[in-house]
């Protein structure tokens, strides 16, 4: 009892390991979130420079956003730092010079291993409590930004489409633009009786509590009608109300905005009535299962990393596309699985994690890793797999 708890005594080889890991983790989280938030910069671009929105509130919307981009990329940073840091310590033959001194590889993993169970618990509080609240303050500050470019950001003589089922037109806007004049609507919201609204005078109104915007108009004719008869009314006043277009859905929650006691009672809901919700299921469980794959992946670094490589680190990057790819690929193949019936969805969204573990913990169960032959015949697969992979996404962006 005492060898066996001799050899898992935290050593400075441990912490050596550790801290060889920890710091190309760090890096790999900032350079794969700064990925994933390019992704969207052109968006956010967007919005400050057509849609005249302060940078201020850009960055707002930017901070709601993190928390979600970080529980994707924090199981990502975990396979790119590890295959990195042993990578490293790799082809600088210490693993060599540790294993001669008699360290097995699986108890050289034991510090990946705690590093992985250290980063874990911030991954699943990430998905599971800031993710969904951030979420809600992103839709109330796009609301938000919607409400007041609708009140106040009209640009004068321009047709504006930002309205649904409406197209406004004004010539120009008085009292710091509260006051537009010379209003012209097209109102198509109902496609069987379209008309044209034309008004001296309009004021937008927003509501306190909604979406909705009272449209005000004073002063003016409606001409309406359909295939069969028209219409002329004239009025002095005239309320409107219009909805701003979002994207969003107005009247409920989307899955990814709720929180775990509303998203389970969502389900339960749906299942009490007969049918069940599930995309609010497959929320629940990408919630649970995104985390878990911080383990595999930490096991697939080390493997990867004592992988001899003949392109240096860019083909390590190979390696970790390659797997971010495969992973993406089974979450949306277990999602259709789901969505059709053919799989629980709770078993659906394990198909990544359980698969991924499988390929991990494989070559530590083999008696061959000691050899070196289970990390290289693993890392000769991936190798053909980015072969085959990487030249269509290339393909495919381009």
């Amino acid at each position: 009892m005492r060898a066996w708890a001799s050899q898992f005594r935290i050593k400075i080889l441990d912490l050596y390991i550790l801290r060889e890991v920890a710091i190309p983790v760090a890096l790999s989280l900032g350079v794969i979130t700064l990925a994933l938030i390019v992704a969207r910069l052109l968006k956010l671009v967007d919005l400050v420079v057509n849609q005249g929105v302060a940078l201020a509130a850009v960055l707002a919307l930017l901070g709601y956003l993190l928390p979600s981009l970080l529980s994707l990329s924090l199981p990502m940073a975990m396979l790119l730092g590890t295959l990195l840091g042993i990578g490293r310590l790799s082809s600088d033959s210490e693993i060599v010079a540790a294993r001669a001194c008699g360290v097995s590889l699986a108890r050289l993993a034991v510090p990946v291993v705690v590093l992985a169970a250290l980063i874990y618990p911030l991954d699943v509080m990430m998905t599971t409590r800031i993710a969904p609240a951030s979420n809600v303050r992103l839709r109330e500050q796009i609301v938000d930004l919607v409400r007041t470019r609708a009140t106040a950001g009209l640009p004068e003589k321009v047709f504006n489409r930002n309205f649904d089922g409406m197209v406004i037109y004004f010539d120009h806007a008085e009292q710091s633009g509260s006051l537009l004049i010379d209003v012209l609507i097209s109102d198509n919201r109902n496609p069987s009786a379209k008309s044209i609204i034309y008004a001296h005078s309009g004021v937008l109104i927003p509501h306190e509590r909604e979406l909705a915007v009272t449209l005000r108009l004073g002063d003016g004719w409606i001409f309406g009608g359909d295939r069969d008869s028209h219409h002329v009314a004239r009025f002095d006043t005239y309320d409107i109300n219009v909805v701003p277009s979002t994207g969003l859905p107005i009247n409920e929650k989307t899955p990814i905005e709720l929180s775990m006691s509303a998203l389970r009672t969502q389900i339960a809901k749906a299942r009490g009535s007969g049918k069940r919700d599930v995309l609010a299921e497959i929320e629940l469980a990408h919630r649970w299962t995104i985390p878990l794959a911080i383990f595999p992946f930490a096991l697939l670094g080390m493997t990867l990393g004592l992988t001899p490589v003949r392109g240096g680190r860019s083909e390590r990057y190979a390696f970790a596309l390659t797997l971010f790819f495969s992973y993406y690929v089974l979450m949306r193949v277990g999602e259709a699985m789901a969505l059709t019936r053919v799989l629980d969805t709770y078993v659906a969204a394990s198909i990544p994690d359980m698969l991924f573990t499988i390929v991990a913990i494989a070559p530590f169960i083999n008696s061959r890793i000691e050899r070196g032959e289970g990390a290289e015949r693993i890392g000769d697969r991936i190798r053909r797999w980015a072969g085959i992979i990487l030249p269509r996404l290339k393909g495919a962006v381009g």
